[in-house]
């Protein structure tokens, strides 16, 4: 067991507010720190979005790893660098739930028997892949589709996919870039940031927000 004068040489949390501000901090239990609704190290037993044992931080060699625990909602790490997308990854954007989808190129086409061609649009190029805006219940609303050499805005006032509903979401917010067949997301300087969710186990630095049910994290070092 650790006390809490050698947790806080492990580092420790604090929680923030919406504007930004420090609540609360709190050092890390230990080597492994779980955070949840009960039965966790760090519980908040009013937060109906956290699962009882949401995500765990586990110190290792002097650095921080950070794992979601099959939570029902995920654990979001905010970016703070251009992030590459892989298949099934999720995007927090504002309130804005998005999956992103491979698709793979698609095979040619067989000519017809007669040889007429096909009428249909050219530009942009085919699409491989698409992000999916997902509702609370899992199920899918809007698709954008995404081409090689094609760059998606992503904003509440500009850009190529628009929600002037979410007030949480910045004039311009995000953008998708292409880079060959891949495609990376990037903070447009947006008031709330730009998340995604944690799969595995991933490496975190001092400074890095999360978001873990309702609540707002940053690790900071000892």
């Amino acid at each position: 067991a650790y006390s809490a004068r050698q947790a806080a040489t492990l580092g420790k949390i604090v929680f923030l507010s919406e504007t930004g501000e420090v609540l609360e901090s709190r050092p890390l239990a230990g080597l492994e720190t779980t955070i949840g609704r009960e039965g966790a190290d760090i519980e908040f037993n009013d937060d109906p979005f956290m699962s009882p044992l949401h995500a765990k931080i586990a110190a290792v060699d002097g650095k921080h790893t950070l794992r979601d625990l099959g939570s029902r909602n995920g654990t979001w790490m905010f970016i703070s660098e251009p992030h590459r997308l892989d298949d099934g990854d999720l995007v927090l954007i504002g309130s804005q739930v998005l999956l992103f989808r491979r698709l793979g190129y698609p095979g040619p086409q067989p000519p017809e028997s007669d040889a007429t061609r096909r009428m249909g649009s050219l530009v942009p190029s085919a699409d491989i892949a698409r992000l999916v805006q997902l509702r609370s219940d899992g199920s899918q609303r809007d698709t954008v589709h995404l081409s090689p050499g094609r760059h998606l805005g992503i904003g509440r006032e500009r850009g190529d996919w628009v929600f002037p509903y979410d007030p949480s979401m910045s004039g311009l917010h995000a953008e998708i870039r292409s880079e060959d067949a891949d495609f990376v997301i990037c903070d447009a300087e947006s008031r709330n940031g730009v998340a995604v969710s944690v799969r595995g186990r991933v490496f975190i630095e001092p400074g890095t927000r999360l978001l873990v049910g309702d609540k707002m994290i940053r690790l900071e070092a000892p």
